[in-house]
């Protein structure tokens, strides 16, 4: 950095001791303007002091004569007898001499509160002529007592015969006409005036707010705070805790110079306040100090304007060198920057095309929506989901006609299995949805995962089917036992009719042929019905015409031919909605279960019947039972306590009732059986 030359830093020290001496002289010039106006400002509240202390003393000798004159009149009205209103005109005439000036009213009652004469515009005013006479009672004799309000001054006086009071007599006074013959006068310069309160914060005059005459200091609100800020120095006078003059401010910011001075008034304090405006006092000395100060700060602003040009001036010099040096460095920090900034892009590249790889490896279609449903982004796998870019368009313009076959919600997360999704009938989506919140909590959006489960679905039906399969294999099993004997009984018949010539034999051999074939013909026709798997046609369904059907199955089994079977079937049982052939499945399962749990024989009792408006069918075996800690787990797809079991029966049948909008519960016991209830919505017919 370069140095300054020598001459120039003259120059500016020349100029800096210029311009601190200027501040000093106006720094003096200030205070001792500060100063003088202070000092004029304690005088000139002394002579308010004085003026306080005169109006204050007028005031109580005014309301001590008032006393005087109330007492006499008192006096004398228990010397002679008042006969009428001439002689009470006469009695109280020294207590009207000032009547034109304030506002007077005087009442004389007897010892009952009975009111004899008034007098003056105030006589009806003030306290009850019972409560009178009850304060004067103990103001025998020669005392009186004095009571006031904010409006009014009551003084009493009694009348007393041999120190007994036999009347009593009240005067009343207008405060603001007392306030108005010794305040008013007072001028205190030209917008200075004088103010009363009592010591209980009550406001009794005011010659500018003659609204807030009786508002108490104590309890302000809005309106009281238009003249002033707040109430300390009131509040400190009251309390005896304030100087007899100081000042204060005004809510316009003006400041205020105030004395005051109390007079006794019976058992309270009126304190007459004087206060003038503080620019009003010491308005001549700003006129003097005015020119002076214009003078001076007319020189300081030339002196700083010189000092500030010359400053610019170096100042512009070495702010250009300094801008040559910074430049290298600036250039550097740029270099620096764009190398960082680089480095970043980078990174974020590789990060989106991480985040890019992972979305499109999840082989599922992904999509972001709006809270109006409007869809913002997908990802490549829901475009070929859709065969088209679906952004921009809402949720009901892609699903209006979907049918939607389960729905589930845990927390937040919604999962629906949906058919005729981009309308194509023959496939299965299921649509996982979860909000997207933003920091604040709250939900800005939703993103939707979209899987096409129609293999799933279909390994659902394989594997019923191969239930089926397999519980058709139990049945082959038992007919062909039953079969084994048919055949031999035809041939057996077919040789004797070769060897026996009668017409009658050949007739009973040919029945009983025809039975028995008959019989096989039943056998492998139901046989054939069940192991089919038909498209599902959910429709009304008999349940005890079904039960029938899927029994007559189960009587060709030999491990059934030990159990009692007991119908309780009730005859007026309503249709339900299901598809035979499926519903048929669940019954021989059902019973199939039962049988194996029951190697030694038993019964088996099947009940329909109505339970709160549905239809229920109730399987109960005497079997093993199932252990406690296994009921919750058998219907789990490939789980079984069989050791040749597959672990699909009870899973496929639960599923096939709850799609029908039932439900298949169970108890059971160790050792004392199973029972196994399904229950079905009654059908309504159209």
């Amino acid at each position: 950095m370069k140095r300054i030359p020598e001459h120039s830093r003259g120059y500016l020290i020349i100029a800096g001791i210029f311009v601190i001496i200027i501040a000093c002289v106006v720094a003096l010039n200030v205070s001792f303007r500060r100063a003088l106006q202070m000092e004029m400002a304690e005088q000139f509240n002394k002579q308010q002091l004085l003026l306080a202390n005169a109006a204050s003393t007028e005031i109580q000798d005014y309301v001590a004569g008032m006393q005087s004159e109330l007492l006499n009149s008192a006096e004398l009205a228990a010397t002679f007898q008042v006969r009428n209103g001439e002689d009470f005109a006469r009695l109280t005439k020294g207590l009207f001499r000032d009547a034109g000036n304030v506002k007077k009213g005087i009442r004389f009652i007897d010892r009952e509160g009975g009111l004899l004469y008034a007098k003056g515009p105030l006589a009806v005013e003030g306290p009850d002529n019972v409560d009178i006479i009850a304060m004067a009672q103990p103001l025998c004799p020669g005392k009186t007592l004095v009571t006031q309000d904010t409006k009014r001054l009551y003084l009493v006086a009694p009348v007393c015969v041999s120190d007994k009071l036999v009347k009593g007599m009240e005067l009343s006074i207008d405060v603001q006409d007392i306030a108005r013959q010794f305040l008013v006068p007072i001028k205190s310069g030209e917008r200075g005036y004088a103010w009363m309160m009592n010591d209980k914060g009550d406001l009794l005059h005011h010659p500018t707010q003659p609204d807030m005459v009786g508002r108490n200091l104590y309890k302000t609100n809005s309106s009281c705070f238009k003249c002033h800020k707040s109430f300390d120095v009131e509040r400190r006078i009251i309390e005896g805790k304030g100087d007899y003059y100081g000042r204060y401010v005004a809510p316009s910011g003006e400041d205020k110079v105030l004395a005051f001075s109390t007079s006794s008034v019976g058992n309270s304090k009126w304190i007459v306040a004087v206060s003038a405006p503080y620019s009003e006092v010491t308005m001549a000395i700003q006129r003097a100090m005015r020119f002076y100060s214009w003078l001076i700060v007319s020189l300081f602003f030339f002196t700083g304007a010189v000092s500030f040009v010359v400053f610019l001036f170096y100042r512009k010099k070495m702010k250009a060198e300094e801008l040559e040096r910074n430049k290298s460095v600036l250039e550097r920090h740029a270099r620096d920057l764009e190398a960082e900034v680089q480095r970043r892009t980078e990174e974020l590249l590789d990060e989106k095309e991480k985040l890019n790889t992972v979305v499109s490896a999840i082989g599922s279609g992904i999509v972001l929506l709006d809270m109006q449903g409007k869809i913002q982004w997908t990802n490549e796998t829901m475009r070929r989901i859709a065969g088209k870019d679906i952004t921009g368009m809402f949720c009901e313009d892609i699903c209006g006609d979907c049918t939607v076959l389960s729905s589930c919600t845990l927390d937040e997360v919604q999962t629906e299995i949906i058919t005729n999704l981009f309308e194509r009938k023959n496939k299965y989506y299921q649509l996982t949805t979860a909000p997207v919140k933003g920091a604040d909590g709250e939900v800005h959006g939703h993103i939707r995962l979209i899987q096409d489960v129609t293999d799933m679905k279909k390994m659902e039906q394989q594997m019923m089917h191969s239930e089926k399969l397999t519980s058709l294999g139990r049945l082959t099993s038992g007919i062909a036992h039953e079969m084994a004997s048919s055949p031999t009984s035809v041939f057996s018949f077919v040789r004797m009719l070769k060897e026996m010539e009668q017409d009658e034999f050949k007739k009973e051999s040919l029945e009983t042929t025809y039975f028995h074939m008959k019989r096989i013909a039943d056998t492998l026709k139901r046989l054939s019905g069940f192991s089919s798997m038909p498209p599902e046609e959910p429709g009304p369904c008999k349940l005890n015409s079904l039960i029938d059907w899927s029994l007559s199955l189960i009587q060709y089994d030999g491990r059934a031919k030990d159990i009692t079977i007991v119908r309780d079937l009730r005859p007026d049982l309503p249709d339900i909605v299901a598809d035979r052939n499926q519903l048929a499945q669940v019954i021989v399962n059902l019973v199939l279960n039962a049988v194996d749990a029951m190697p030694n024989g038993g019964t088996l009792r099947i009940q329909t019947g109505m339970q709160n408006g549905n239809v229920e069918v109730l399987f109960e075996d005497t079997g093993i039972g199932i252990p406690a800690e296994n009921l919750n787990r058998i219907f789990d797809p490939f789980y079984s306590t069989k050791d040749n079991g597959t672990g699909l029966g009870l899973a496929v049948s639960h599923s096939i009732v709850r799609k029908f909008e039932g439900n298949l519960t169970v108890k059971s016991e160790v050792n004392r059986g199973s029972k196994f209830v399904m229950t079905f919505p009654a059908h309504r017919a159209a």
